[in-house]
């Protein structure tokens, strides 16, 4: 474990505050190679620009501690001129999230989102202290943490599995990080992500019989004249407010970087399902670091052009009053038809918390198999 000293904490304000925070946030996991970072431009808008309504409807506190670190001091018979200063020590971030305050919930509960911390568990006790101190004093007795900037995105500290490479969309946290969440929180909820590997596949060629009549979907309809369906849908857990006009719209925003496959099932007429994939982006994320910088930027986009081995199931739901007549299946062999010509080797989907007994049976039943564990923490404040 890290150690540290000089503890600092930094609340952002204004354009350059918050950009020097999101520099911040982005160092303190920049080293570990297996963190799959959000595309850089992408980020700066929804942090940076306030340009969401979902966001700044929940008055984000952007927090960030730095300190000094401890070095561990060289014998001075190991020093060939022990007068001279080996190096000056620098502050560095150790811990950093952005709070929010979701206005649609009722019962004294913040979020907090984009919570990286270093190896330190004061650290991440300072942090929380310093929420405390910034939010104590409008109501909040608890944090629900980590969270992505909403909770359908990126939520939960990763448990195992930290040796495979984390598809995209999906929370990452380094193998310390259990442990030091474990020390100061209490756990809240799990969820699992869901994996089918190269052979499952089977009858691909042509779509299944059933019910509905499956169309091309846009993607943007879910924000829309869909979004009663869409909402209704998506997993409930923590008390997560389901999503709404503003949410969705970010979700989709968020997600649609890239182009996806979408398609809708209607039954009689009226929509009664949807799903939502995308090629798996984050190799490419990867290996350019987000393309954050010129030479990233285009290695962003010379590796994006080439064929991802595997896609991402984004979102998917049947109208609860039309489950169980393989309407779900007929939407998953729709995107299954496509997978082969494409080139995909894998299918990955959620993660979906164990509240979901639904969603989690339907993808054990197409021959998908839980990979990695999630675990969602609360800390409640004195």
């Amino acid at each position: 474990m890290a150690q540290y000293f000089n503890f600092r904490v930094e609340t952002a304000e204004g354009y350059w505050g918050r950009a020097g925070f999101l520099r911040k946030w982005w160092r303190i996991y920049a080293d570990d190679s297996r963190w799959t970072p959000p595309a850089w431009s992408r980020l700066r808008q929804a942090v940076v620009s306030k340009q969401f309504a979902h966001l700044e409807r929940s008055r984000p506190h952007y927090v960030v501690v730095e300190a000094l670190p401890r070095r561990r001091q060289a014998k001075i018979s190991d020093q060939p001129f022990p007068n001279i200063n080996q190096g000056v020590l620098m502050e560095e971030p150790v811990a950093a999230a952005v709070v929010l305050i979701d206005p649609r919930r009722t019962d004294s509960t913040a979020h907090l989102a984009m919570l990286h911390a270093a190896n330190n568990r004061e650290s991440l006790e300072r942090l929380l202290h310093a929420v405390q101190e910034h939010v104590g004093h409008e109501g909040i007795r608890r944090l629900i943490l980590p969270v992505g900037l909403s909770p359908y995105l990126g939520t939960g500290v990763l448990q195992d599995q930290f040796h495979l490479e984390p598809p995209l969309h999906a929370p990452y946290a380094p193998p310390y990080v259990p442990e030091l969440f474990s020390t100061v929180c209490r756990p809240l909820g799990r969820s699992q992500l869901y994996t089918m590997e190269p052979g499952a596949y089977t009858d691909v060629g042509t779509p299944v019989p059933g019910p509905a009549v499956i169309h091309p979907l846009d993607p943007n309809q879910l924000a829309t004249d869909l979004l009663p369906l869409f909402s209704q849908t998506m997993p409930a857990w923590a008390d997560f407010p389901h999503p709404d006009g503003p949410e969705t719209q970010f979700l989709l925003w968020w997600v649609l970087r890239r182009p996806v496959l979408a398609w809708m099932a209607e039954f009689d007429g009226k929509p009664v399902g949807y799903l939502l994939a995308q090629p798996d982006g984050g190799d490419p994320l990867r290996r350019s670091r987000g393309g954050r910088s010129l030479l990233g930027r285009l290695l962003l986009q010379s590796l994006e052009l080439r064929q991802p081995r595997s896609v991402r199931i984004l979102f998917m739901g049947v109208d609860q009053e039309y489950r169980q007549r393989g309407i779900g299946r007929q939407l998953w062999q729709q995107m299954l038809s496509t997978g082969p010509a494409s080139g995909w080797q894998t299918v990955t989907a959620g993660p979906l918390p164990s509240t979901a007994r639904a969603g989690t049976a339907f993808l054990k039943a197409m021959g998908l198999l839980s990979r990695e564990t999630y675990l969602l923490h609360r800390y409640d404040l004195d």
